[in-house]
């Protein structure tokens, strides 16, 4: 667990992790400088599985993953959030599943989300998967290339299969790795069931990367750099690179500027050049240009609107 400014829900979330069924685990803990009352509630546990250290600096996000991988002596392992709740099976399930497959690299679940003051959102399990699914990699790829569909905060890994983060990437370091994984000739457990509870913020890492647009920008050069790398997956590049164009303008309706819609037009352009020749990129840029970020939502809204109607007359 790499903390930074965690406080207010950080007790819980080491809680939920001693309290785990399964118990032969080390827990790593560095703290990357947070400014608020974390170190109190770290040292607070007595618990002799912690390992806890502070970083001499503060090394950004994926330097203090690093720094936990690092120190990583398990067969396992897996990265916790400071405001994340484990369900008490969480490594139970993950080892039991990987004990049972062990040509198997990686493994991963569904998660509920918590919302603020709305609760918890609560995952279902999906139909006709059954408990648990392995993925070969390359469908895994396949999927990787529309996103990072993997849902970070439930990865486990065998410690022989993962290697350190790309520091050249802060918000998408996760799906960076999950390629490299996959590309290596590795298959996916996907397990069909929530372990834990993933706390929604405003402050993640994810939310602040794509209000500022950075996470689009790293999400391009995630995708250029590994085409770049394996040849031998080129042919799927010009329809990752559509999509997630198209990802990019819709994601405008949400902006609060113009000059971050702006960026997120320019954005969808780098992504994929032939954007240029949709109609509906220019409704976005027309909308844009002359109301800004009231036009483009105005888009999201109506289509809103146009939905419901379809529903209501189904």
């Amino acid at each position: 667990m790499s903390v930074y400014n965690k406080g207010e829900f950080l007790h819980q979330a080491i809680q939920s992790i001693l309290e785990q069924s399964f118990t032969d685990f080390e827990f790593i803990i560095r703290d990357n400088q947070s400014a608020d009352n974390s170190i109190e509630v770290i040292i607070g546990f007595t618990d002799q599985r912690i390992n806890f250290a502070r970083n001499s600096r503060n090394l950004g996000p994926v330097g203090s993953l690093n720094n936990c991988i690092e120190a990583a002596q398990g067969d396992y392992i897996t990265f916790a959030h400071g405001d994340d709740i484990w369900d008490k099976e969480f490594l139970a399930t993950h080892v039991a599943h990987l004990e049972m497959h062990p040509s198997v690299k990686m493994s991963h679940s569904l998660m509920h989300c918590i919302k603020g003051q709305d609760g918890v959102i609560e995952a279902r399990p999906e139909q006709g998967v059954g408990e648990y699914l392995i993925e070969g990699y390359e469908d895994v790829l396949k999927k990787l290339f529309k996103g990072c569909f993997v849902k970070t905060p439930t990865a486990f890994f065998r410690r022989n299969a993962i290697r350190f983060y790309d520091v050249r990437y802060i918000y998408t370091c996760d799906w960076d790795m999950y390629l490299q994984i996959a590309v290596a000739g590795n298959d996916f457990l996907f397990v069909n069931k929530p372990l834990l509870s993933y706390r929604v913020s405003d402050t993640s890492e994810t939310a602040v990367g794509m209000k500022h647009g950075d996470l689009i920008l790293e999400s391009y050069l995630t995708l250029r750099n590994f085409f770049d790398r394996h040849q031998e997956y080129r042919r799927f590049r010009r329809k990752s690179f559509k999509r997630l164009s198209d990802s990019v303008l819709r994601r405008s309706r949400d902006v609060g500027s113009r000059d971050t819609l702006y960026f997120f037009f320019c954005c969808a352009i780098l992504c994929y050049p032939l954007q240029v020749l949709n109609p509906g990129f220019y409704l976005y840029l027309f909308l844009g240009l002359l109301f800004g970020p009231r036009g483009v939502h105005f888009l999201k809204n109506s289509s809103r609107f146009f939905k419901r109607l379809i529903r209501g007359h189904g």
